[in-house]
């Protein structure tokens, strides 16, 4: 039997002859894999990436122009799939953290020590936190989204806890 090309196997698939997707993935699965492996070195989550790819190709077959190649479409899933990956790895502090600026081994540091080190714009929107001020209130106060204030509360508190960690 005469191998297909790529653009007669995706023809056969959206004809509804889906056992034809193996051959896709049976062509493409080293060299996205050894790819993905390159940058993970975490074998487990490098085959759940792999997965996700035909997956992510499979469900977008119907979309796709079987007149272009194959394989630098399945490589931009690949980039998708590795930037959620790496954005799900990412850690975070969510700006609802309770962040102490007081425990027992600094009982000398008090909150204006912290705050001295954020910048003006910082220290006036956490003085008006502290005030009960909601961040749509301080919003517009400050003439900024609420989206900006919340912003501004992150860094601030990542510097407060950067601060803390250190003492």
């Amino acid at each position: 039997m005469a191998e297909l090309s790529d653009k007669d196997i995706i023809k056969k698939i959206r004809n509804g002859e889906i056992n034809y997707y193996s051959f896709i993935v049976k062509k493409y699965t080293t060299s996205i894999y050894r790819y993905i492996e390159r940058k993970l070195f975490k074998k487990d989550e490098v085959d759940d990436l792999v997965q996700n790819v035909f997956i992510s190709f499979y469900k977008a077959i119907e979309k796709f122009d079987e007149r272009k190649p194959i394989k630098p479409y399945l490589f931009q899933i690949v980039q998708n799939e590795l930037k959620m990956y790496y954005r799900s790895q990412k850690l975070t502090t969510s700006l609802n953290d309770n962040i102490y600026l007081i425990d027992d081994r600094s009982q000398d540091n008090n909150i204006d020590d912290y705050l001295s080190h954020l910048n003006q714009e910082e220290r006036n929107i956490f003085q008006h936190i502290n005030k009960g001020y909601s961040y749509e209130e301080i919003g517009k106060l400050f003439k900024k989204p609420v989206n900006t204030i919340k912003s501004i509360i992150r860094r601030g508190r990542l510097k407060i806890k950067n601060i803390h960690e250190k003492t």
